[in-house]
């Protein structure tokens, strides 16, 4: 309650601000340059307390007093105008951009715009062209290595797969980890669902394919500028969603007066494998130097013709050139395709003094390096602002959204395509894929071949998304103004994915055909009403203050269906179906909020900027639904308080204190029923209703429900320092922060005697600390040639501090047998924990009496996949109409798990395993600790059970990655059109490649990679993922 009177005591106040009048002046604001109006400036009259601003349409009245001599009038990003009183009413005033100021408003948390300087808190402000440029189709890859603190993550090179960002690191164990996505000061989805089949005991199979993040469906070409709002201080008034940070994205609108423009842009993009890892091509498929044969013929699906067999997949064979009949295939090159890409933009803009528009629509058409894979996005998007009075505003924004795609398996997953196409032996030929009959033919009875897995058991999705939200503005009194803004963001996702008869893949591995088909819905609705208003309060003291009200409600629901065993193969529908399965599944969420915003200047010099935030959620406990998230932020321009040197043009301390929240998933404060199912792991099992019987249990018989559960409270510091030298050409601002998550939800164990392994409780505490630089300047600056760099640097630690009472270590996620994701109490969060060699003091390996180092009998920590540190390096040149810009991506350190190396050396199939007519002696000494080690090994042994998964230690795979590549390198050249520009307004050319160059010291494919996308939580882990790829792109943009 004394929250809720906190709230509404900060409206009350600026009601008490009261102004003797004895006339009024009036005008209209507007810029010198363009004549256009120009809303939201400050008119003061000097030396008083009394003050007004302009509306919409720049127009002003204030009230003034009879010995007032002078008007002040000021607005970021232009020269502040002091005009002398005299007898006239009416005062028209046309203001100067000040080139030291432009580009300092940015948007933050709920849509506000405020002055850059003023903010005490770290943010990242770019432009739309910015990302544009980058070519990128998904908006989240196009911010990689721009900004100190974001790590970005692209899945796969497949078109449609998901992109992960995170800020500022982990600071969660099993939560979501990526920061909140608003457009328009409207939160929207982005989250990345992956199909699974319900009860069912076999669920991993459609989490084979890497399905797209959301954030996929914003169309690059509608940005306008985003805004990174890294830490809990600048996303605080989002509450329980901001304890990752927010990611704000404003979009292109009509400008009044601006009359009709079109603009069209069409691009082209041809795309190529960037890395793939090294495979030897000499030796043949077999085992122990024997080419491995068997029964040919169509009706053994596994096998091949009589010049191929089909009995391993190890390539442990005899040299190709040495055996009659063998060729050597370079199955990789003959596998992936060098796609284009088309996208075609089109907008029409304009407006006048009582409504302005924007309409757009755009069209990707990308296809895939992996044959028969595509995403197509196509996207309508109408915005529009009525001016009803001069007090009244109404507009909105509607984007209807229409994405399809095929996909193709990945990873860890019998029909992934990289997993059947790098063990393929280089004396099989992938490209016959298939018999008469259209079974399969492939080199091993357990994984399918990747050209039968691309073109026979494709994965589609078609998604029809609605991102709309209206608003009501009232622009009263300088103190007094409201807006009303609703949105919603509403999609379904249908997907469908086959298994021919033939294939492996399907659940069951019994190659009868398989269609499964899954229906996903998402409406997420979003409401505030909000209150602003300020100006001049005591003295030389100003305040503005923001108070309103937020609903939000979210519906989630799955419908999926499986058919097994097909009794016409290649007619993929329920009724071909011997067995069938469904379940359907429903989340809902609703979440009201209070909020407010205080923000005190003064002297323009020092400003202090308070908020708050009291939340309720359905998904908190019912011991205690709602909490508290304040915030408090301090900056001060030292460069106004003192005179500093000529060479320091602007300097700012700021400082931040500042709570946010992550908060639970829903159904989680309750131990729910639901029909079990009962498996031995290999069977379909038993489920419920069985005939006529029905059934009920405990959602899997093991986690128990909690009724007090909580948010995850985000607690963060940060101190940051901001200058400018040498007359604005040299910028450079520092950042340091520490993070501290309390109350991190967990699995915590139970006794079996209580009936569940688990309950799930707020216990797990972790920090995060690091340090951020973004440093840009004019090298050059002259009439004609500029040259500007920018560079980006971040390093971040985070440590777990505590898990649940008597519990040391707990397992985020699986990965694999030897080798897991873990939080262990002292270590960074996901830590890879798995086996380990034995050594001894000095670090050598202990090698047993079969040559062959030996395993420790318990595991332990054997990598960290969060980077040591991070940088960009971004140089921007412009001579005339000509740009260039180049764009490093550095990283160093950061562990990956490298089982795709593994898995080949085993098999035979690496380069290095080429080099296999001699034996080995492994480096190390004999079980007595000093004995060197002398005993030889066969190449077998060496690449399979030393450096191979046939019995290598999973640190033997684990590496720390360092990489410099050139992520974006774009060449502009914008035409002059004095002669033309009555009918055609602009016109510019671009070239753009992306990933030309990577320098890394990894030994697999690119190390930006993700075996689960953005889905999971899990980092580091290389298992047969997807490639990345290289682009070059290719742009005209016109403007009429």
């Amino acid at each position: 309650m004394k929250k809720c009177l906190l709230l509404v005591a900060w409206l009350v106040m600026f009601s008490l601000v009261s102004v003797a009048q004895n006339r009024t002046i009036t005008g209209t604001v507007t810029d010198k340059l363009d004549g256009q109006p120009i809303p939201g400036v400050t008119v003061q009259v000097k030396g008083t307390n009394l003050g007004s601003q302009t509306n919409q349409d720049g127009k002003y009245s204030v009230s003034v007093p009879n010995d007032a001599k002078t008007l002040a009038f000021q607005y970021v990003g232009y020269i502040t105008r002091e005009i002398t009183l005299g007898t006239s009413n009416v005062i028209n005033v046309a203001m100067e951009q000040d080139s030291k100021q432009l580009g300092e408003v940015v948007v933050t948390a709920l849509g506000i715009s405020r002055e850059k300087k003023a903010l005490g808190y770290a943010v990242t402000d770019l432009k739309g062209d910015n990302l544009k440029q980058s070519g990128e189709v998904n908006v989240i890859e196009s911010l990689a290595a721009k900004a100190a603190g974001v790590q970005v993550t692209s899945a796969a090179g497949v078109p449609g797969a998901s992109s992960k960002i995170q800020l500022r690191g982990v600071s969660t164990f099993t939560s979501e980890t990526q920061p909140l996505i608003v457009v328009d000061g409207v939160p929207i989805d982005n989250s990345t669902t992956t199909t699974v089949a319900g009860d069912y005991p076999f669920n991993q199979t459609l989490s084979g394919v890497n399905n797209a993040n959301r954030a996929i469906d914003i169309n690059p070409d509608d940005i306008e500028s985003v805004t990174i709002l890294k830490g809990p201080a600048a996303a605080a008034l989002y509450g329980a969603r901001a304890g990752n940070g927010a990611i704000v994205y404003t979009t292109k609108r009509g400008k009044k007066g601006s009359g009709l423009g079109i603009t069209l842009s069409q691009t082209f993009d041809y795309s190529e494998v960037n890395r793939l890892p090294n495979l030897q091509s000499k030796y043949a498929q077999g085992v122990g130097g024997n080419y491995i044969t068997a029964d040919p013929g169509p009706d053994n699906i596994y096998n091949t013709d009589d010049d191929v067999s089909g009995g391993t997949s190890s390539s442990w064979g005899p040299a190709i050139a040495s055996t009659p009949d063998l060729i050597s295939y370079n199955n990789t090159d003959n596998y992936f395709e060098k796609p284009w890409t088309s996208t075609t933009d089109l907008s029409i803009d304009g407006g006048n003094d009582k409504v302005t528009f924007r309409f757009s629509a755009g069209r990707t058409d990308q296809s895939g390096i992996v044959p028969n894979t595509d995403f197509k996005r196509n996207s309508l998007r109408i915005t529009a602002d009525g001016f009803l009075k001069d007090w009244l505003k109404v507009g909105g924004t509607a984007n209807y959204i229409r994405t399809t795609g095929i996909q193709s398996q990945n990873g860890s997953n019998i029909g992934g395509v990289m997993l059947g196409l790098l063990r393929a032996p280089a004396s099989f030929d992938i490209r016959d894929y298939k018999f008469s009959n259209n079974f399969q033919r492939t080199y091993f009875a357990l994984y399918d071949n990747p050209f039968y897995t691309a073109y026979e058991n494709p994965f589609n999705t078609s998604v029809n998304r609605i991102i709309g939200n209206v608003y009501l503005s009232y622009t009263g009194k300088p103190w007094f103004n409201a807006m009303y803004k609703i949105g919603v963001d509403s999609y379904s996702d249908d997907r469908r994915q086959v298994y021919a008869v033939s294939s492996f893949g399907n659940d069951a591995g019994d190659q009868t055909g398989q269609v499964n088909y899954n229906t996903i819905t998402n409406r997420d609705i979003y409401s505030d009403l909000i209150f602003t208003g300020g100006g001049p309060l005591i003295g030389d003291i100003k305040l503005n203050y923001t108070a309103g009200f937020n609903i939000s409600t979210s519906n989630f629901g799955s419908l999926y269906s499986r058919g097994q065993t097909l009794s016409v193969p290649g007619f993929y529908d329920m009724s071909n179906a011997a067995t069938k399965y469904s379940s359907t599944s429903a989340v809902r969420k609703y979440t009201n909020a209070l909020f407010g915003q205080l923000d005190f200047a003064f002297r323009d010099m020092l400003f202090l900027t308070l908020t708050g935030r009291n939340e309720w959620s359905s998904t908190f406990g019912e011991s205690k639904n709602n909490f508290f998230y304040p915030s408090a932020s301090l900056a001060w321009l030292f460069s106004e308080t003192f005179n500093l040197t000529d060479w320091i043009s602007f300097g700012k301390f700021r400082y931040s204190y500042s709570q946010a929240g992550i908060s639970p998933e829903p159904y989680n404060t309750k131990t729910y029923y639901k029909p079990p199912i009962y498996t031995d792991g290999f069977t379909n099992g038993l489920s419920f209703p069985y005939g006529s019987a029905n059934g009920f249990g405990y959602d899997g018989l093991t986690v128990l429900g909690n009724s007090n559960l909580q948010p995850e409270k985000v607690t963060a510091n940060e101190l940051g320092l901001d200058l400018k030298m040498f007359q604005s050409r040299l910028s450079l601002g520092f950042t340091y922060y520490h993070q501290t998550t309390n109350d991190i939800l967990l699995n915590r164990p139970l006794s079996a005697s209580s009936g569940f392994t688990a309950e799930y409780v707020n216990s797990g505490k972790a920090e995060n600390q690091g340090y951020e630089v973004e440093v840009a300047g004019d090298v050059v600056k002259s009439q004609n040639f500029n040259w500007n760099l920018g560079v980006t640097w971040s390093t971040n630690k985070n440590k777990v501090l505590e898990l649940a009472e008597g519990v040391t270590q707990l397992q985020l996620e699986s990965a694999f047998t030897d080798i897991g994701s873990y939080a262990i109490i002292g270590e960074p969060i996901g830590v890879f924990y798995g086996t380990k060699w034995q050594r001894n003091t000095n670090g050598d390996l202990i090698i047993g009496a079969n040559g062959v180092p030996l395993k420790q009998a318990e595991s332990g920590n054997i990598g960290n996949p969060q980077p040591d540190w991070m940088g960009g390096i971004r140089n921007t040149f412009t001579f005339k109409g000509i740009g260039l810009n180049v764009l490093f991506d550095i990283r160093h350190g950061g562990a990956i798990w490298n089982g795709t190396y593994a898995r080949l050396n085993r098999l035979g199939r690496t380069e290095q395993s080429a080099d296999r007519e001699r034996t080995y002696v492994i480096p190390g000494v004999l079980e007595d600790g000093t004995t060197p080690n002398t005993t030889e090994i066969s190449a077998l042994t060496y690449f399979s059970q030393y450096l191979g998964d046939g019995g290598g230690a999973a640190e033997q795979f684990v590496e720390d990655v360092n990489w410099f590549r050139v992520r974006e390198v774009s060449l502009s050249y914008t035409f002059r059109l004095k002669k033309m520009e009555k009918f055609i307004h602009s016109l510019s050319v671009r070239a753009t490649g992306r990933n030309l160059f990577l320098d890394t010291n990894y030994k697999g494919g690119d190390p930006e990679t993700s075996l689960t996308g953005a889905g999971s939580n899990l980092n580091g882990f290389d298992y047969f993922n997807n490639p990345g790829a290289r682009s070059f792109i290719f742009g005209l943009t016109v403007g009429f």
